[in-house]
């Protein structure tokens, strides 16, 4: 492009040359100025111009430094003018400058040079500064660059400075599926402060503040324990909404202080692993967001939805760019943008739901700490729509209060909390519904069923003992012992899920193995496991599909023992609850494994949604009957009085009036030597026409079925609105089965 302008200006210069030359005028064009200045001369001008900006543009400072007269020179070392430049080019983050020459005029022997210039900056965007002019004048070596900072931007000059000002926009919210808001910037938090001396009953006080708050009785109670009877301490914060709602129970059993504090407020801390949270730019990502224009003191989010969509909710951060003079007078705005408002993200989340969850794992570890609490660090719960992927609730256990993060914290010591957090071996910062990596038990066996099945290596009508003692010695493995006394003589693969008999799924592993160590693994992969399922915006783990390869990798040659392992869900596997949540989901649906996802649609109100979701899922190629007959057999698990999980629904469908059918799967999985197993349930809902799958993991409690069951049944009894039937009080408070894995 210069060698056009530079072309066309020399011939501009010879047609001019033919023209009236009478005036006298010092800053009229050459042509028009007979003196002792010749064509080349001007044409020189150019030439030096368009090498001294294309050594700008390729940042080849000591190229642009060669085309400066000598006096420029002796003003500016090369490396004064040198460091110039480079802190200009970092100060603005530029990627890129372009320029385009115009015209040339002759003031005296002074050429002045016209031309444009844009600018491409990581925090100012592209910008252009029109109507420049460069000055040259002649010297022993010819045309030279008359410099000053001027010749950078016009005003620069006399202790002047340039000066970038960042503006941020308003951050967008984060809604639930309906509306509701989980983050709001521009909500109002109300922090909680009590006295003990002036609670009327502590004991009733901490039960309503576990329900409130999410926390566990004996979290709370610790914090009690910490202060004086007179010392007035802060608990918590919640939210307008629930104190609307729950004030007055509040206020009688507490008696707190409650004060108001506008803040980026998270709705009860009610999904705070999936919402995550916003905080101070860590110090690792400084050169990051500095390199995005982001201001220092700006808040972004840290975790969660808050981070995975931080530009989204950011929006487009506006920026001035000026000459201010000694005096900080504003000489001159070069560049300026406003803020563009932050979109607000809609979840599939369904608030009800997702804080009905919440409060009743809080409410599970508090009435069982006379059993399985006390060896329990945590849990996770996942609930999906099996006709599209949507999760509508994913909660890890313990929680966390998000606002401890946030600069303007009503925690008197923020870094001790965060201290305790990063150090408290039950990781409450950790999702665990899709960080978690557990062995899966039993729940992995409606995948073996299928994986039989299919292959047609062992149909559902395949007939195998059930007995006490499985001699396993026979294949090249070890004798095994089921997880339950007593022989259910033959079954069949219903059977075998109904009653979950090891033995029965021992015998199938056999079958496979011999004829293809591969084939169970492989169906496993085909269901999602051993890879991410591409949620969108939440961080999770892979897990581990054992198979000879891997065995190998270890140094280790596979054998009928791991076969064996695997096809009840034990050994090397490992799986998420959320991975589980999509093989349920794919059972219930007739073989559609969704990709899970979280956020529906993000939209400035008022406006088209910039992104909507659209369902994702791949068609297993597997027969529908096939699937018919393990949904039959999980609803046997609930409603036969042989069921493993009969005890548990059975009086609670009288209870409920037969208002629907919960179909699932118990699973205890071996979590080591010396530790209690995990707990299992997975389950979908309705029996005839499923809408929802629902994955429970409690970590080192005890049996699936005593304890991840009833905690399922709460959770349905939540969606569907069904009244609560409560909690298993005898085992809970107490004592579980002896534990023998299932």
């Amino acid at each position: 492009m210069r060698y056009i302008f530079l072309l066309l200006a020399i011939l501009c210069t010879i047609v001019l040359s033919g023209c009236d030359t009478s005036s006298g005028d010092s800053g009229s064009l050459i042509g028009l100025n007979a003196g002792p200045t010749s064509v080349a001369s001007l044409d020189g001008s150019l030439e030096v111009a368009a090498n001294f900006l294309d050594s700008w543009s390729e940042q080849d400072y000591e190229g642009m430094y060669q085309w400066l007269t000598p006096n420029a020179q002796d003003a500016y070392p090369v490396e004064e003018f040198t460091e110039i430049y480079t802190g200009l080019w970092e100060d603005l983050r530029l990627q890129g400058i372009n320029w385009q020459q115009g015209d040339a005029l002759l003031q005296g022997t002074t050429a002045v040079v016209n031309y444009d210039m844009s600018f491409q900056s990581r925090i100012l965007g592209e910008f252009e500064d029109i109507g420049r002019i460069m000055r040259l004048v002649p010297t022993n070596d010819g045309m030279r660059v008359a410099w000053s900072r001027m010749d950078i931007f016009e005003g620069w000059a006399g202790g002047a400075r340039v000066e970038v000002t960042r503006f941020l926009p308003g951050r967008g919210n984060i809604y639930d599926i309906n509306g509701r808001v989980l983050a709001d910037q521009n909500g109002v938090a109300l922090p909680m402060y009590l006295t003990k001396n002036t609670i009327p009953s502590i004991g009733s006080c901490l039960d309503i503040l576990v329900t409130i708050l999410g926390r566990e009785y004996r979290e709370l109670q610790a914090i009690f324990d910490r202060y004086n009877a007179d010392t007035l301490f802060y608990v918590g914060e919640i939210d307008s909404e629930t104190y609307q709602q729950r004030g007055t129970d509040i206020d009688r059993e507490c008696n707190p202080r409650v004060d108001e504090r506008p803040t980026r407020r998270y709705f009860a801390s009610t999904a705070p692993h999936v919402v995550g949270f916003v905080g101070q730019i860590p110090a690792q990502q400084a050169t990051e967001y500095d390199s995005r224009g982001y201001p220092q003191d700006a808040l972004v989010g840290i975790a969660g939805i808050e981070q995975s969509w931080e530009t989204e909710l950011r929006g487009i951060i506006g920026n001035r760019l000026t000459i201010r003079s000694a005096t900080d007078e504003r000489l001159r705005v070069i560049t300026e943008k406003q803020p563009t408002p932050g979109e607000s993200v809609y979840l599939t989340l369904d608030r009800d739901l997702q804080q009905g969850v919440t409060e009743a794992l809080a409410q599970a570890y508090s009435i069982s700490e006379p059993t399985w609490a006390r060896t329990s660090p945590g849990a996770a719960v996942v609930v999906m729509d099996v006709r599209t992927g949507a999760i509508l609730a994913m909660a890890s256990y313990p929680s966390f209060d998000p606002g401890v993060f946030n600069p303007d914290t009503p925690y008197l010591d923020p870094g001790s909390i965060i201290q305790e957090y990063n150090t408290d071996f039950r990781r409450p910062l950790v999702n665990r519904a899709a960080q978690g990596l557990y062995p899966l038990g039993s729940v992995f066996k409606l995948l073996s069923n299928i994986a039989g099945a299919d292959s047609t290596l062992v149909p559902m009508d395949t007939l195998y003992n059930c007995p006490r003692e499985w001699n396993g010695e026979a294949y090249g493995d070890v004798n095994r012992t089921n997880w339950y006394t007593g022989d259910d003589g033959v079954l069949d693969g219903l059977g075998a899920i109904r009653r979950s008999c090891n033995p029965y799924y021992w015998q199938l592993a056999v079958t496979l193995n011999t004829t293809d160590p591969f084939i169970l693994p492989n169906y496993a992969r085909m269901f999602g496991y051993g890879e991410r399922t591409g949620i969108r915006g939440i961080q999770e783990e892979t897990g581990v599909v054992p198979d000879p390869t891997y065995r190998a990798n270890q140094g280790f040659t596979w054998a009928q023992a791991d076969a064996s392992n695997l096809v009840i869900g034990q050994g090397d596997l490992l799986v998420t609850p959320l991975q589980v949540a999509g093989m349920l989901a794919a059972i219930a649906n007739d073989g559609k494994l969704f990709t899970p996802y979280i956020v529906d649609r993000v939209q400035l109100i008022g406006e088209d949604p910039s992104f909507v979701a659209e369902p994702q899922f791949e068609e297993l190629a597997i027969d529908p009957e096939i699937f018919a007959e393990v949904r039959d057999a999980m609803c046997q698990v609930t409603q036969e009085p042989s069921g493993t999980a009969n005890f548990v629904f059975g009086d609670w469908y009288d209870f409920q009036e037969n208002a629907l059918v919960v179909c699932g799967k118990t699973g205890t999985a071996q979590s080591g030597a010396n530790t209690q197993p995990h707990a299992w349930f997975g389950a979908y809902a309705p029996m005839d026409d499923p809408e929802i799958a629902i994955a429970v993991l409690v970590e080192n409690s005890c049996e699936g079925s005593e304890v991840a069951a009833p905690i399922t049944r709460r959770v349905v009894e939540i969606y569907y609105g069904l009244p609560e039937y409560g909690w298993p009080l005898p085992i809970w408070q107490g004592a579980c089965s002896e534990i023998v894995v299932e």
